[in-house]
């Protein structure tokens, strides 16, 4: 993940952390939203944690694949 990509990730957790916040802490909200906020949180969380490891297996089969075309080439060389 690059700087911006982690930005954004980042962005867009806090909002829902917001809003879990918002939940939580207004008196006048209603009782059984913190806990509806509490599972979108969840949820946001277990995305961002997903597509952050699938932009990490995706880089390592990327390198694997530049790697075993560089030692392809290195054979043909020779």
């Amino acid at each position: 993940m690059n700087n911006a990509e982690l930005a954004a990730s980042v962005e867009r957790l806090m909002n829902w952390v917001d809003y879990y916040l918002h939940c939580e802490l207004d008196d006048e909200y209603q009782h059984d939203k913190p806990q509806a906020a509490r599972m979108q949180l969840e949820a946001a969380l277990r995305e961002e944690l997903l597509r952050a490891h699938a932009h990490g297996v995706v880089a390592s089969v990327s390198a694997g694949a530049r790697e075993a075309g560089a030692g392809t080439r290195d054979d043909l060389v020779r």
